[in-house]
């Protein structure tokens, strides 16, 4: 089989066979995990020069491949009020690739317009920073019935022949809202058939503004407005990781992988980069040091979580979800606090007895 792809009214067609955009698309996985790219020896330049003079680059690319929100949102509620999905949900590119979210407030290249405000649900303002995008869904309720629930259809259907899927379901992020995820995040999978309770138990750091006044490599943190970043307003460890490691690879292969924060001038890597982005990763980022030094936030949040896993009941969902829906495709997560309370941890400087005798020392505790 061959498939044809215009190029233009002006220009002559190029001809690509069905087995190179087959063999294409099953490459596209190694963008996002490069550790499979050392066996890869096609650059599909032919391909990507058709594509390249349309709409299409693999920033496009990958987000195109990507299962809509809308067909893997079926069902959405917040605090046992029904939603609609694409008002609490969009598209953002994560460690993992393209990702449906939900509360996701972290990036300048983000936006949270979609999120729509309702007097039903409390919203945080982050007041220490002037953080534009702090505007994120809270709420004051716990245990089972609280929090956000949703209905997936996973549409196994639409998995090709040759993918190398064995099941079917969705992969779960859990990560602080105001850090890109990449770093310090919780995974999970939920499968057909299958209903996951992720039960969340937050823990908070606070630290006093005292602290400001040592030297950070002293108090070994930072405040969320002392250090700057380029791709977000409220410092995080976890995003100047992030942009430690995009600085790294631009420098060592000359472009940075679609997933990470888009910017306007760097290259974004291509399949014949793969080699160097594999090698890089497996070799030099131990070693690569950041600057400016990325230290752990003064103030900040951190997750632990437990599950439970049952099977997909459809009376427990509204009939118009459930009705003419093979369960064999759908999947259900609900993702709440497991208790009203949490620990709660604070910095601050503490003065020991040698001050007695005329030397002062201060600590950050």
């Amino acid at each position: 089989m061959d498939i044809t792809v215009n190029t233009s009214s002006h220009e002559k067609s190029s001809n690509v066979s069905g087995s190179d955009i087959e063999l294409f698309l099953q490459s596209l996985p190694n963008l996002v995990d490069y550790r499979n790219s050392n066996g890869h020896t096609s650059d599909f330049d032919h391909i990507l020069r058709a594509l390249k003079k349309h709409y299409f680059n693999i920033d496009t690319i990958m987000e195109e491949v990507h299962q809509r929100c809308e067909d893997l949102l079926l069902y959405c509620s917040f605090n046992r009020k029904p939603m609609i999905c694409t008002d609490m949900f969009r598209l953002v590119k994560t460690f993992e690739g393209h990702c449906c979210t939900f509360n996701y407030v972290a990036l300048n290249d983000d936006s949270v317009e979609n999120v729509l405000p309702d007097k039903d649900h409390e919203h945080y303002e982050d007041t220490e920073s002037d953080h534009k995008h702090s505007e994120i869904i809270i709420t004051a309720e716990s245990g089972r019935g609280s929090g956000l629930l949703v209905v997936f259809n996973v549409e196994p259907s639409d998995y090709p022949p040759w993918a190398l899927t064995q099941t079917y379901g969705a992969k779960v992020l859990i990560n602080d809202p105001n850090d890109y995820p990449e770093y310090s995040v919780i995974y999970k999978r939920v499968y057909t058939e299958i209903s996951l309770d992720i039960k969340v138990q937050p823990s908070v750091f606070d630290a006093d503004e005292s602290l400001r006044s040592i030297p950070n490599a002293y108090r070994g943190c930072a405040f969320h407005d002392e250090i700057e970043l380029k791709h977000t307003d409220r410092y995080s460890w976890e995003t100047c990781k992030t942009e430690c490691k995009m600085r790294s690879y631009l420098k060592y292969c000359g472009c940075v992988p679609y997933k990470y924060p888009q910017e306007a001038t760097p290259r974004i890597c291509e399949f014949k980069d793969l080699r160097c982005l594999n090698n890089f990763r497996a070799k030099k980022l131990s070693s690569e040091l950041c600057e400016p030094l990325c230290y752990q936030e003064c103030r900040d949040k951190q997750y632990r979580v437990t599950n439970n896993i049952m099977p997909l009941v459809a009376d427990l969902y509204p009939d118009d979800v459930m009705n003419n829906r093979n369960a064999s495709e759908l999947t259900a997560l609900q993702v709440y606090f497991d208790r009203p309370t949490c620990n709660c941890y604070k910095k601050m400087l503490l003065m020991d007895f040698i001050s007695i005798i005329g030397e002062s020392k201060q600590y950050a505790v």
